[in-house]
């Protein structure tokens, strides 16, 4: 009975060997395949063979954006400095007034997310052009009643521009500054014309 125990204990101690030593080499085999170069889930080069643009310290490679894509974001950039300027130039001739100086730093971080977008993907940001025209208002009614006419026109804008779009993380940002536009700063507008 001893002799056939010590057989079984033997042959168990193979086998439990024989996996010890599998799942020992496989991670090390595995672990050269990811960082040679060649890419694959944690490697260098993103999930793919290698190539394509990639974000630093990602490891994820970018899908480029199309030209309607880049045509579209850099419309939404347009957009965003001309709501920043109308509300910077309320200001300029009334001060830094209720809403226009809240809502004018908002304007501002619409404009840097959409920058940093168009910088992750390699679109040139178009310059602030400024106001097109001067424009005066006699009240604060007024100005409000020509931010309500903006934030509607964002809205709008950015319906059609999310038609034009595939890439998930700009169209978080888009839906995001639209939720901004339609239930932040249009209330704001809409309260004080």
């Amino acid at each position: 009975m001893k002799k056939k125990s010590i057989k079984v204990f033997s042959g168990i101690s193979v086998i439990a060997i024989l996996i010890v030593g599998l799942l020992l080499a496989t991670p090390f085999g595995t672990v050269s395949a990811y960082t040679d170069g060649k890419g694959g889930p944690g490697g260098r080069n993103g999930s793919g063979g290698g190539t394509g643009s990639t974000v630093t310290g990602t490891g994820t490679a970018l899908i480029p954006l199309t030209d309607v894509e880049k045509d579209a974001l850099t419309q939404a950039i347009l957009e965003e400095y001309g709501a920043l300027n109308l509300y910077t130039s309320v200001m300029d001739e009334f001060g830094n007034v209720a809403p226009f100086y809240r809502i004018a730093r908002s304007e501002q971080q619409h404009v840097n997310a959409l920058i940093k977008q168009a910088t992750k993907y390699g679109v040139t940001v178009p310059e602030n052009p400024g106001m097109a025209e001067v424009v005066t208002f006699n009240t604060i009614s007024e100005a409000c009643a020509a931010g309500t006419a903006a934030e509607i026109a964002d809205a709008a804008l950015y319906d059609e521009l999310k038609l034009l779009t595939t890439h998930t993380d700009i169209l978080q940002v888009y839906t995001a500054l639209q939720n901004a536009s339609l239930n932040n700063h249009l209330p704001t507008f809409q309260a004080c014309d």
